[in-house]
């Protein structure tokens, strides 16, 4: 049972295509992402010694588990050897920008509190702690469905890693050649994960959207609520860390010069 539990609540679900990401490629994108998602991380954020904010999340290799996956779970974003081989840099980062938002949005937490919610007498609870302890509170409107969930940790984790100046075309793509390079993907569930095809049209217009609230000099995340930093004071922050530079190299142009608002 516990097993089963640990698997429910692991982020399974990201693979990609053809590239060759190394060891060195994952520490920098930890960098980007850490940098740029620093105002949704809330009790998993920290100040360095110049008095910059960052997260603490730390990304993890796994080594070789016979199968393409990563994860996000007790404030850890990780992925195994399989998968990392496949990956191009922009698309490890929206791999792991991805889990780390799972991580960012509570969903773990989430997924718990409604399976105990289900079985109160689960062996969750003794996890229920832990998990409080390393995961952002999720929002009141965080949905219910894990497909759901899953479209969400999509779209936020494309931002994250257009924020950091990985292109998110690219990125949105790995979902067109996903099923054909990874083994495993087709066991991936649809009771717990979207189909490839709507998770590709769901990237797509994410990365368009990106780069036309860029275009426009307008902060290039999502509008729905729940997907934002929880305070305003961290919204504020997120605003005034954009790098223009660092969106142009995420849609593959130059910006139009910024103008006054």
């Amino acid at each position: 049972m516990r097993a089963r539990l640990l698997l429910t609540l692991l982020s399974a679900g990201l693979v990609a295509t053809a590239g060759a990401a190394t060891q060195q490629d994952l520490a920098r994108v930890e960098a980007d992402l850490r940098r740029v998602a620093a105002p949704w991380c809330g009790r998993l954020a920290e100040l360095d010694a110049q008095g910059r904010r960052h997260c603490t999340v730390p990304f993890e290799s796994f080594g070789s588990a016979g199968a393409g996956n990563a994860f996000a779970f007790l404030g850890k974003a990780g992925i195994t050897d399989e998968l990392l081989a496949t990956l191009s840099v922009d698309e490890l980062a929206a791999v792991m920008g991805h889990e780390l938002a799972h991580l960012v949005l509570g969903h773990g937490l989430f997924r718990l509190r409604q399976q105990l919610a289900a079985a109160p007498g689960a062996p969750g609870n003794q996890l229920l702690p832990l998990l409080e302890q390393s995961s952002v509170e999720p929002h009141s409107q965080t949905p219910a469905d894990p497909r759901a969930q899953e479209l969400d940790a999509d779209t936020l984790g494309l931002v994250f890693a257009g924020m950091a100046g990985h292109d998110v075309h690219r990125g949105a793509a790995l979902w067109r050649t996903a099923a054909r390079r990874v083994s495993g993907w087709a066991a991936h569930g649809s009771a717990t994960h979207p189909d490839t095809v709507r998770r590709l049209a769901n990237a797509t217009a994410v990365a368009d959207a990106f780069c036309r609230a860029a275009a426009a000099s307008r902060p290039p995340w999502p509008a729905a609520e729940r997907l934002l930093p929880a305070y305003e004071l961290s919204r504020d922050e997120a605003r005034q860390q954009l790098d223009r530079a660092a969106l142009a190299r995420a849609c593959g142009s130059a910006l139009p010069r910024k103008t006054a608002s």
